[in-house]
């Protein structure tokens, strides 16, 4: 029984600074050979694996492309979808669905208007700059940890969601710099501005969805008010391009059973949420949107007794809309950036540190745990969203902060 008690004290003795900056330096290496060669051998831009080079953003510039094309009225047409990347890729194994915002269909514009191939190395110029630029700007929120922000951003370049990011050519990162920059506007007093940046957030609605009560917790009325504001001028800029059926395709093709079939159902393996793990785990995919009222007010309860601390509440805020989300890839991740931060900067304790490195441990574990759960119904559960649980022990610890500053008194790690 002691041995027992002793292997989280074991566990955590093994991240040191050293193992840690080594390991990263090791994963980042061979995750980007892995991924030019994925995307070189077979022919660019037809990948490796046999699927197109940036699978995922093979979607969005889809979007774009329609719009290129003058076909708003098929923007969520699958057989329209399928006839446009069928036409750019003849060997594409399958369709990959555009179904975000006409927002996102007009900010792809420019890359609908490239060939595939031309499009993929610019929306990796894109997301590489963005990821970098957000990175750089973590550094305020590592307080004493300063001097260790170049081991962060090594270490958050090695997690799997920005390699997954990356080679899936997905578009979190534009949430994340979003995030920052209003951060980066707020800590200089330009509340209004960081309200009207994060309007850019209708381009993946589902990340951002608590960001208004967020700011009504904090009071932050002038940032609320430009948020709207701007959302809504966004949206009126959209409808001469798209029109106003364009808005009313995308909800129906949210609400229509191939989205529940094709995406909550079929793809629950890829998310990360509490919600998701219920549905893998057998419970109806409509209660989603339940777990994700109830996370937002748990958020509400906790976060009312440190409403002055900005830090704290989008740490809180972005963990509660990844592990609540109804939709919240392994990519997604890649929007708690800030939370890591403030955790490293923070509250670095060995509970944190022991949860994180679950958390890692089974979103590297996803492909392997998915392909053995083709072994039998009983392996099924093999590939379940298991990461939703540290996660959640993540979200418990900063909805508690005395807590965790009080644990962080008594058990604090310099990573030497």
């Amino acid at each position: 029984m002691k041995s027992v008690q002793e292997l989280p004290g074991r566990a955590d003795s093994l991240i040191v600074r050293t193992r840690v900056r080594n390991y990263s330096l090791i994963v980042v290496a061979m995750g980007s050979i892995a991924l030019l060669l994925n995307a070189t051998l077979a022919g660019f831009p037809v990948a490796l694996s046999g699927d197109v080079v940036l699978p995922d953003f093979m979607a969005h510039w889809t979007g774009g492309r329609l719009v290129w094309l003058g076909l708003v009225d098929d923007l969520y047409d699958p057989a329209a979808q399928t006839s446009v990347q069928v036409a750019a890729v003849p060997t594409t194994p399958g369709l990959a669905w555009f179904v975000s915002p006409p927002l996102t269909a007009l900010l792809f514009l420019p890359f609908g208007a490239l060939p595939y191939g031309w499009a993929v190395c610019a929306w990796t110029a894109v997301s590489v700059a963005a990821l970098g630029l957000a990175l750089r700007w973590t550094k305020p929120l590592l307080t004493d940890r300063r001097s260790e922000h170049r081991l962060f951003v090594l270490v958050m370049c090695s997690t799997p969601p920005f390699l997954e990011l990356v080679g899936a050519g997905q578009d979190t990162a534009l949430a994340l710099l979003t995030v920052m920059l209003s951060q980066r506007l707020a800590q200089r007093g330009r509340r209004a501005g960081a309200g009207a940046v994060l309007a850019a957030g209708l381009y993946k609605p589902h990340l951002f969805v608590l960001v208004p009560v967020m700011l009504l917790v904090q009071r932050r009325y002038r940032a609320l008010a430009a948020l709207a504001g701007t959302s809504l001028l966004a949206i009126l800029v959209t409808l001469p391009f798209v029109g106003v059926g364009a808005w009313t395709n995308w909800a129906r093709a949210l609400a229509s059973p191939l989205y529940s079939d094709q995406v909550q159902v079929s793809q629950t393996w890829k998310m990360q949420s509490v919600s998701a793990l219920s549905t893998a785990l057998g419970a109806p995919s409509n209660g989603a949107y339940v777990y994700l009222a109830l996370g937002a007010a748990a958020f509400v309860w906790s976060a009312r007794r440190f409403r002055e601390d900005t830090a704290r509440i989008w740490a809180l805020g972005l963990m509660t809309t990844v592990v609540f989300s109804p939709h919240a890839m392994e990519y997604d991740l890649v929007l708690l950036v800030p939370v890591a931060a403030y955790i490293f900067g923070r509250v670095n304790t060995k509970t944190m540190r022991l949860l994180a490195v679950a958390t890692s441990v089974l979103l590297w574990s996803v492909p392997v745990r998915h392909a053995l759960a083709g072994l039998g119904p009983h392996a099924q559960l093999l590939s379940a969203p298991w990461s939703a649980l540290p996660l959640l022990g993540l979200w418990v610890l900063l909805a508690n902060p005395e807590q965790t500053i009080r644990a962080t008194v008594q058990d604090s790690c310099d990573l030497n």
